[in-house]
């Protein structure tokens, strides 16, 4: 698959995501979003569109070109997790853990070993 296939099967993948999301929003407030007080206006919802589906193709253009994704389907499917993968790859929590002034690990007492990490029945580490 062609690099430029993969950025417009990311575009639609992330246009669907952000479809689904507009959609529960009208329903929650019942009316275009922007239209409501407290809301984001319109202006700043584009904004932040234009940077999702941004974030979908360059994701799924990466992925594509890497062989990483398979097909139109897996390069879709890119472009609708990607909020997700950057999240994961950027290490979020550590960042929010590092903004709020929280160490990002526990310092070890002299004369003392670290706490050792424990895998989970999944093979998360805890």
């Amino acid at each position: 698959m062609s690099v430029w296939m993969a950025c417009v099967w990311g575009l639609l993948g992330a246009g669907a995501l952000e479809a689904h999301q507009l959609r529960g929003d009208i329903a929650r407030v019942r009316n275009l979003p922007w239209r409501v007080r407290g809301e984001l206006p319109l202006g700043a919802y584009l904004t932040a569109l234009a940077l999702r589906l941004a974030l979908g193709v360059g994701l799924a253009a990466g992925f594509g070109a890497s062989g990483q994704a398979g097909g139109p389907v897996g390069v879709m499917a890119v472009g609708i997790a990607a909020p997700k993968v950057l999240e994961q790859l950027a290490g979020r929590k550590l960042a929010e853990l590092q903004a709020a002034g929280e160490p990002s690990a526990p310092e070890p007492v002299a004369g003392s070993a670290a706490p050792a990490e424990v895998e989970g029945a999944t093979g998360e580490r805890n």
